[in-house]
């Protein structure tokens, strides 16, 4: 079938390799001998070796929690499917929502850090800000980061969650502050979200324990998740759908779920909640994109259009007429498709879609026919994140 879905050329598929000229060897070593010198002086005044690297930035105005278990371990699902006990704590002291006050005027703060730079769920925090100028954060959103850093110390992640959220979608929040809490909360939803973990009072996410005659397409329609049952599959790490068994506890999560892209960052942003409402979903995850050449990606609200996701699809180039078979490894659109239908503004706006791509260098870049297209494994996540004919997709500029 053809999916007529963009607008523009998709360039080169393969990035030029850089290209650099011979290094003199008494410039290098005249670097390296530098080099070992002022090395040799820094340790002099540290007064020993290098410590262990640290995941956090003690001086950081976020929340400061490392990923380490607690004392007794977090817990396996019991026979509930519930777990009490999380893997964050606080790493230091901070002032209090209460010692700093609840106005709303601006207070002095360093460029905040996100969590972690890393996980080993593979999440990326957004953009690093070290070298941005000194920004003067709002005391209503330092207040509520400072709210959320307490209930992590006391190992409540879905309240820090909750507050996080709120502190993401303050009318004083700054761009600045919204990149590093989006980061933070990703690396909690890797715990929360992400992972098989279920934590009582969890609003998105609960316990199930497999029936008789069960498969997880079943599960995910009889119980009106909202989501694809491939999204069972990975936050549970069952690695074939055969292979569940009668008793076996499941993590199940409740969606809808929407995203939003952000055209001037390249963002892709994970929410759930009821559709209609942006103001109640709650943040997951972030992803970045690829955009239309030519500002060619419309902006406006669309959904997921009914019976257009396709995995493995096929596809013809409404340009040149090349058609890509299914399993074709130099398909341009990759190996997820989720159509896309446009109301209000966009409405009858035709051939727009979510899709993977075959060109990783274009992320970040505007070289499509018009849709959002990410590498093959982030669009596989939002492939199983949203729903037809129910998910939103905003655009913003």
């Amino acid at each position: 079938m053809s999916l007529p879905s963009q607008r523009g050329s998709f360039g080169p598929r393969v990035s030029p390799k850089s290209r650099r000229g011979p290094t003199g060897p008494k410039l290098v070593g005249g670097v390296v001998l530098l080099a070992t010198v002022a090395g040799g002086a820094w340790l002099l005044l540290r007064g020993g070796g290098e410590p262990e690297p640290q995941v956090f930035d003690p001086d950081s105005e976020f929340l400061q929690s490392a990923q380490a278990e607690t004392s007794d371990g977090p817990a396996d699902l019991d026979a509930s499917g519930f777990v009490s006990t999380g893997v964050l704590a606080s790493t230091v002291d901070r002032p209090t929502a209460a010692d700093r006050g609840a106005s709303d005027t601006a207070i002095d703060a360093t460029p905040s850090q996100p969590i972690v730079a890393e996980t080993s769920g593979g999440v990326t925090p957004s953009r690093p800000v070290e070298s941005a100028p000194p920004a003067r954060r709002s005391a209503g959103v330092a207040s509520l980061v400072d709210e959320a850093r307490e209930l992590l110390g006391q190992q409540q992640l879905v309240a820090a969650r909750e507050r996080l959220n709120e502190a993401l979608r303050h009318p004083a929040a700054t761009e600045q502050d919204r990149a590093m809490i989006r980061g933070d909360m990703a690396v909690l939803n890797e715990d929360l979200f992400f992972s098989p973990k279920v934590y009582e009072g969890d609003p998105l996410a609960f316990g199930y324990q497999i029936q008789a005659g069960d498969r997880l397409s079943a599960i995910a329609a009889n119980r009106g998740l909202g989501v694809d049952w491939r999204l069972i599959q990975r936050i549970n790490n069952i690695s074939s759908p055969n292979r569940i068994r009668v008793g076996q506890n499941l993590k199940l999560v409740q969606g809808p779920m929407h995203a939003i892209v952000d055209k001037s960052d390249y963002r892709l942003d994970l929410y759930a909640g009821p559709p209609g409402a942006p103001d109640q979903w709650m943040y997951i995850r972030s992803f970045s994109v690829g955009l239309g050449e030519n500002d060619s990606t419309p902006v406006g609200r669309f959904i997921v259009r009914p019976a257009s996701k396709l995995i493995n699809p096929v596809w013809r180039n409404p340009r040149t007429g090349e058609f890509y078979a299914a399993d074709n490894p130099e398909n341009p659109i990759g190996e997820h498709w989720l159509g896309l239908e446009g109301t209000g503004e966009v409405a009858g706006e035709e051939g727009m879609g979510i899709h993977g791509t075959v060109e990783p260098d274009s992320i970040g870049r505007d070289a499509s026919m018009g849709c959002v297209r990410l590498v093959d494994g982030d669009v596989a996540v939002v492939y199983e994140c949203l729903e037809e004919s129910v998910s939103e997709v905003h655009i913003r500029p």
